[in-house]
Formats: C-alpha cells, structure tokens, sequence
C-alpha cells in the first residue's frame, strides 16, 4: 500500500465509525492488489525453478 493510501487510512480510522465503509473499501481494493502480486510472483518463482531444473540438467549431461 503506498504512504498516501497508509495515511488516509490512518486519517479515516482517527475520524471513528463514520469511515467503517471507506476503509473496508481500501482494505479490499489493497487485497485485490496483493492476490495480483502474489500470482505474478508465484508464475516468476516457477520460471526460475524451471530454469533452474533446465541448469541441474545441462551440467549432468555434461559429466
């Protein structure tokens, strides 16, 4: 979550109960970002194991 988006939410938790939907909004908008990350994370961590596997492979063939 970015400063800007850290301290808006700080502002709307000190203004109390009024703000329960907007920050529920915020909190819900940073989960769908993160879920993105996490996947786009997961497919990179599976490139390189395959990478990898593909350089284990290579160096035993040469043996």
């Amino acid at each position: 979550m970015a400063i800007k988006e850290i301290q808006k939410y700080a502002q709307l938790r000190a203004a109390g109960d009024c703000t329960l939907q907007e920050r529920l909004e915020i909190l819900l908008q940073h989960q769908v970002v993160l879920k993105q990350d996490i996947s786009k994370m997961q497919e990179h961590l599976a490139n390189l194991e395959d990478k990898i596997k593909y350089y284990i492979t290579e160096m035993k063939e040469e043996r």
